[in-house]
C-alpha cells in the first residue's frame, strides 16, 4: 500500500493536565498528533480525520493509542493497524497552545457510570410517574382522556419500580 504525501502514517495521543473552563476542576486533556511520511508532525489533529479507516480498524487504533498513552506526556506512535512504530520524540506545543484538545476523564479509560446513578433516576421517574398517574386516575379528570394517560403513567411508574426490585434480587 502506497502512502500519499499528505496522509499521515501514524498517530499518537499526548495527555496533559488542565482545568475545566466552567467548574475549574482538574481534568486530563488528550490531543492527537499525526506523523507524515516525510517525518514532519501535525499537532492537534482529529484522530478519525487524520487516518480514515473502516470502523473495525478505527476501534483498534483508538484503543491502542489510548491504552499506550501515559497519564501525562506523549505516547508512542501507532500506525493504521494499531502497531507501535518509531517516530520523532518531540512533545509538541505547550499546554496553552493545546487548550482546544478534547477533555478525557482523569481515571481509567472506558469507565462505566455508577449503577447507583441509574437507580436514582429510575426510582425518581417511577415515583413521579406513579404519583402523577394516581392523581390523574383518582382526581376530577378521571373521565377525560387525561384519565387514560394517568393510567398509562401509573403503569409506567410501576414497571420502572418493579425493574428495580428484580435487579435487587438478581444477586442470589
Amino acid at each position: 500500500m502506497r502512502e500519499s504525501p499528505d496522509r499521515p502514517v501514524a498517530v499518537r495521543a499526548t495527555a496533559f493536565r488542565g482545568t475545566s473552563r466552567w467548574r475549574r476542576r482538574p481534568l486530563r486533556f488528550v490531543g492527537y498528533d499525526a506523523l507524515l511520511p516525510d517525518g514532519s508532525v501535525w499537532f492537534d489533529v482529529d484522530l478519525a480525520a487524520a487516518m480514515p479507516a473502516h470502523p473495525a480498524d478505527t476501534s483498534t487504533r483508538e484503543t491502542n493509542v489510548h491504552d499506550r498513552c501515559p497519564e501525562v506526556g506523549a505516547g508512542p506512535w501507532v500506525d493504521g493497524f494499531g502497531r507501535a512504530v518509531d517516530g520523532p520524540d518531540d512533545g509538541g506545543p505547550s499546554l496553552s497552545a493545546r487548550r482546544r484538545a478534547r477533555p478525557r476523564p482523569a481515571g481509567p479509560s472506558r469507565r462505566r457510570p455508577s449503577a447507583k446513578v441509574g437507580r436514582r433516576w429510575r426510582t425518581g421517574f417511577g415515583v413521579a410517574a406513579l404519583g402523577l398517574g394516581a392523581l390523574l386516575v383518582i382526581g376530577p379528570l378521571r373521565d377525560t382522556p387525561l384519565g387514560f394517560l394517568g393510567a398509562v403513567s401509573a403503569l409506567a411508574g410501576v414497571a420502572a419500580l418493579a425493574g428495580l426490585v428484580s435487579r435487587a434480587r438478581r444477586w442470589w
